[in-house]
């Protein structure tokens, strides 16, 4: 990052330099600063996406140190500059109507005006799951735990490993996707927990992703709770959802809301052995419709507030 980064901005800068845009739409944190230098060097129409809150991934595991909390406190005051100068903000969640808020909410306490945060959610594409390429995979005959997505953090899996390392013979734990803490995992498996059945599948391209989803008899979406996490709702949770499979997630964050807004899954709060295997046996008897889920949370949906958006920009004369 240190050294890729820089070289990023000065290629794209080239290249939008080139193309005299009327609208630059910027993707989180790490970009937004091209967003900042066009909207201030040429008057370009700005707009931020945001998907997660990025001061929060210095303490994603553990206690935070000094350093890493200076930086945290340095990139949530830029990110809040960001959000002031940017003609529309997008972001990734709101409140779905429980007791938890999304990222529109923190954004709107922060003071930044309502009118121009849109929120596009992280929907999948339906009709995409619905057709995809089917593989000729065989599901096992053991209760079925998938994760699918890079996997970034540890302390989680060794939660659910720790869980049902009592009974290997009821259980299977499916990783789909590569991610930073993929090789200590691996390593944690293979020293610490020998007779689980743990299958680390690699990287899958993406239009092959439900046949992985369909071996599964849950899916783990828990994760190490920060305040990103209580306002976010994974994709993995929208697209097992989608197509009939429970999910297991964060209590107190606007996930459990999801799942007890549609029934479709179970939360869990400190993810100690004891509330896991609770989980694990509650999940056997989560019955849920797959279709009403579908129907509200799709792409398709979202593309239109995204193209109204926009007309918006348009009718406001671009630059």
């Amino acid at each position: 990052m240190v050294f890729r980064l820089p070289r990023f901005y000065v290629s794209a800068l080239k290249t939008i330099s080139k193309l005299n845009p009327d609208v630059i739409h910027t993707h989180d944190f790490d970009t937004a600063v091209l967003g900042f230098l066009l909207k201030f060097l040429k008057g370009t129409k700005w707009v931020y996406d945001i998907h997660d809150l990025y001061f929060t991934f210095f303490s994603m595991e553990g206690k935070a140190g000094f350093l890493q909390k200076v930086l945290r406190e340095l990139v949530r005051r830029i990110d809040l500059l960001f959000a002031k100068h940017a003609d529309w903000i997008i972001v990734a969640t709101q409140s779905i109507g429980g007791t938890h808020e999304g990222l529109r909410e923190y954004y709107i306490k922060e003071e930044i005006p309502p009118e121009k945060i849109i929120t596009i959610w992280n929907a999948p594409d339906v009709e995409f799951f619905e057709r995809f390429d089917r593989l000729k995979l065989k599901k096992s005959d053991k209760f079925t735990i998938g994760f699918i997505g890079p996997q970034r953090t540890v302390s989680n899996f060794v939660a659910l490993f720790e869980a049902i390392k009592h009974e290997p013979e009821k259980y299977k734990v499916l990783l789909v996707g590569e991610g930073k803490s993929t090789k200590k995992l691996k390593q944690i498996v293979r020293e610490k927990y020998p007779d689980l059945d743990v299958e680390f599948v690699g990287n899958v391209d993406y239009k092959l992703v439900p046949n992985y989803y369909l071996l599964c008899d849950a899916v783990f979406a828990w994760y190490p709770p920060r305040e990103n996490i209580k306002r976010a709702i994974a994709i993995k949770v929208f697209e097992s959802a989608s197509l009939g499979v429970p999910v297991i997630v964060n209590k107190g964050s606007l996930m459990e809301d999801f799942v007890r807004e549609y029934r479709c899954g179970v939360e869990v709060g400190t993810p100690s052995p004891m509330e896991l295997r609770r989980a694990l046996i509650l999940l056997r008897r989560v019955k849920f419709r797959p279709e009403a889920i579908r129907k509200r949370w799709n792409w398709k949906n979202e593309k239109r507030k995204l193209q109204r958006m926009y007309n918006s920009l348009i009718s406001s004369g671009g630059k």
